[in-house]
């Protein structure tokens, strides 16, 4: 058996999204106590993970007024008129199930690392770490014994251990001809720095470790910048601004 499913008007969407709403009377709909998919009846549908935290009967005409204003309701006088929207023949002698419900907090998808291509992955990988202050993923460290470097995937790690950029191997690797479109940029990494000094300190660091300057704009004084390609051929930019 699957897993029971609460529907709900597509109009209701935010609120239960918000945690504005949280309870639904329901007539003739039986639930149980446990987990549930909320499922908004938009186009498509919408299907949210919830658990029901409580199923109580009650007559219409005993519903209180805290209940009714929780449902979005005025008051417990307004529910049968209310609830007829969704019920046309509900009396007030009829049994409703006051639902509880919360959803499930989904965790979303995080940043694991920036991958990029390279021809020579090793040669990439050491320019970002030198240019970044990096170090290699235990295991990614060049060979110390002189045997052949073919690594096809590096990943560089930040003091504490977390991933900042990724390195892949591949065969051929058009160069972007930015800012020429014939080879676009597709995608860059944005570097930030303090100053305008600290710009020119890491501009020509970048050039001494391979870096070729595209586009100097440190004439805007609001956000000076450089564009550089790194040895790979992907432009990035170096920018005073706040990380």
């Amino acid at each position: 058996m699957g897993i029971q499913e609460l529907r709900f008007r597509a109009s209701h969407l935010p609120a239960v999204l918000n945690g504005s709403k949280r309870i639904t009377m329901r007539f003739q709909d039986p639930v149980e106590v446990g987990p549930a998919m909320l499922v908004f009846e938009s186009t498509p549908e919408v299907r949210v993970p919830g658990r029901i935290t409580s199923a109580v009967a009650k007559t219409v005409a005993t519903v209180g007024d805290v209940e009714a204003r929780e449902d979005g309701f005025p008051d417990a006088a307004g529910v049968l008129g209310g609830l007829r929207d969704y019920y046309p023949e509900l009396t007030a002698d009829d049994e409703l199930v006051i639902v509880r419900f919360d959803v499930e907090q989904v965790s979303r998808p995080q940043r694991m690392h920036t991958a990029l291509d390279a021809e020579d992955a090793r040669a990439l990988a050491e320019f970002y770490r030198q240019l970044l202050g990096l170090q290699y993923r235990p295991g990614d460290e060049p060979p110390a014994d002189g045997t052949p470097d073919d690594a096809d995937w590096l990943v560089l790690v930040d003091a504490d251990g977390h991933r900042q950029l990724a390195i892949q191997r591949t065969d051929v690797l058009p160069r972007s001809t930015w800012p020429s479109t014939e080879v676009p940029m597709q995608m860059h990494l944005d570097f930030a720095v303090p100053t305008a000094a600290a710009l020119e300190l890491h501009r020509e660091h970048a050039v001494q470790l391979g870096a070729q300057v595209l586009w100097d704009r440190t004439q805007v004084e609001s956000e000076p910048l450089y564009v550089l390609a790194d040895p790979a051929g992907h432009p990035f930019c170096l920018l005073v601004g706040a990380p």
